[in-house]
């Protein structure tokens, strides 16, 4: 069973070397990591030719409309059984691959998530969930899984069958933010997620990510009330989120 694990990069060099690294130091060596490079003008291109040959990597650098597009282009070029995607500010548990292979010995499953966690800017753990999670099929059907409603599924932590991807048409790639949302809703049709007890990767959450921009990213999901979306229009949602953000503060370890 071969894991294709893609890497969608734009100069991303502050982080992709941690990402390659959590996927070099796989307990199995059962994958193929595609890193699918939009063009960098920093050190991208440099820390990738740097791992090359001393795993089983294969990249490619062009122009692409999006991150959506280069997560397709590289599974256009995988050859696995399972599918994933690993963004270069993310990273996986050391025992990712082994876990993950272990869970679809069993046929009946076609799509798994494992338990959310979170990690600050310098690459700590801060946030990791201590109880399973169940996906509900209807609440991900009926798309409340958006991270307002039903809570979110965490596109990190998600792998499923090469065969399930090709009967859902693969991900849309006219998304900018949102393109795992609509991507698990077509999966939600044909299969149920199943959930595992251990987490397998973590989000890194710092300043400038894209999945910072709530407002885009509701909007294509089709979440937003009429009134917030004339807010958008009139660029005055951000103004408002703001203000009322800054009416408490709240310090953490991503402050560390």
């Amino acid at each position: 069973m071969l894991i294709s694990i893609i890497t969608p990069t734009y100069n991303s060099e502050k982080y992709l070397e941690d990402c390659i690294l959590s996927i070099k130091n796989q307990m199995s060596c059962n994958f193929e990591h595609i890193i699918v490079d939009g063009g960098s003008t920093d050190s991208t291109i440099s820390i990738i030719k740097r791992y090359e040959k001393t795993y089983p990597m294969k990249w490619i650098s062009e122009p692409d409309n999006g991150m959506y597009d280069a997560i397709s282009k590289g599974f256009m070029m995988a050859s696995g059984d399972i599918f994933c995607w690993l963004n270069s500010d993310d990273r996986y548990m050391p025992w990712t691959c082994l876990a993950v292979e272990k869970i679809f010995q069993d046929q009946r499953i076609e799509w798994c998530s494992g338990l959310p966690a979170q990690m600050n800017d310098g690459g700590i753990l801060y946030l990791m969930s201590d109880k399973m999670i169940k996906y509900p099929s209807y609440c991900i059907k009926k798309g409340w899984m958006d991270g307002q409603r039903c809570g979110c599924i965490q596109q990190e932590s998600c792998f499923w069958r090469k065969e399930l991807y090709k009967k859902v048409g693969g991900i849309d790639t006219k998304y900018k933010l949102a393109g795992d949302y609509h991507l698990w809703l077509k999966f939600s049709e044909h299969t149920k997620l199943i959930s595992y007890n251990s987490v397998l990767a973590s989000f890194r959450v710092h300043e400038g990510q894209k999945s910072q921009d709530r407002k885009k990213y509701y909007l294509e999901t089709g979440y937003l009330s009429f009134l917030e979306k004339m807010l958008c229009k009139l660029n005055v949602y951000k103004i408002v989120n703001r203000i009322l953000k800054n009416f408490v503060k709240i310090q953490d370890v991503r402050d560390l």
